[in-house]
């Protein structure tokens, strides 16, 4: 039986083996992230601790700051997916829905490695990345954002959708960097701000 012409094609096995390589490096800069400040962290002991050598490192990723770059990206998605069920689980509320969503986001980045070295005095590349150099990683997370929100109501205006996950976007990376509250309280005052705009979101196509 052939496959069907539509089937996505498996990825090859270099492919595979280069996402492993990915992984391990971006796992690895994650341990030494949770104990030493970006500043500190060198491409060696990225090297040392995923197993590989720092040629490899900088043939996956190129230089110091696309490896940041990068575990940025990927670390953002996985808090993003991990959003989804909070989301999901609560289409008949939308305000409940931001609020578990911001909850969770900010509980889940508290205790992250990648916020802890964000939020150091010694992290000011990272902050930079992620915020005045996070072009990409915020059109990224806005991006996916906005595409969960159409997809659970898919009656709002998609131009409203992305104006709603980006402010998202940006309110939450700003309370992972400098928080200034616990997780709770801050996802219930975002959720007391942006409310109404939800809601005449929702207005607008009932």
């Amino acid at each position: 039986m052939t496959p069907a012409a539509d089937a996505p094609a498996r990825p090859t096995l270099a492919e595979e083996n280069r996402s492993l390589v990915r992984d391990r490096v971006l796992d690895g800069l994650g341990d030494l992230l949770a104990g030493d400040a970006w500043r500190d962290v060198t491409m060696a002991e990225v090297a040392e601790r995923a197993g590989v050598s720092r040629q490899t490192i900088y043939n996956a990723f190129g230089n110091r700051e696309e490896l940041a770059q990068a575990y940025l990206m990927r670390e953002a998605g996985r808090f993003l997916a991990a959003i989804e069920d909070a989301v999901n689980s609560n289409v008949e509320d939308p305000r409940r829905a931001l609020r578990s969503a911001a909850e969770l986001f900010l509980s889940l980045v508290s205790t992250h490695p990648m916020v802890r070295a964000v939020s150091s005095q010694d992290g000011d590349e990272l902050v930079a990345m992620a915020t005045t150099r996070g072009g990409a990683l915020l059109e990224a997370m806005t991006t996916r954002l906005a595409e969960l929100i159409l997809s659970n109501w898919p009656q709002v205006d998609p131009g409203g959708a992305r104006l709603l996950a980006e402010t998202l976007v940006r309110l939450a990376i700003s309370h992972a960097a400098l928080p200034t509250n616990v997780p709770p309280q801050t996802a219930a005052e975002i959720s007391r701000i942006l409310g109404p705009f939800i809601d005449e979101l929702l207005a607008e196509r009932d």
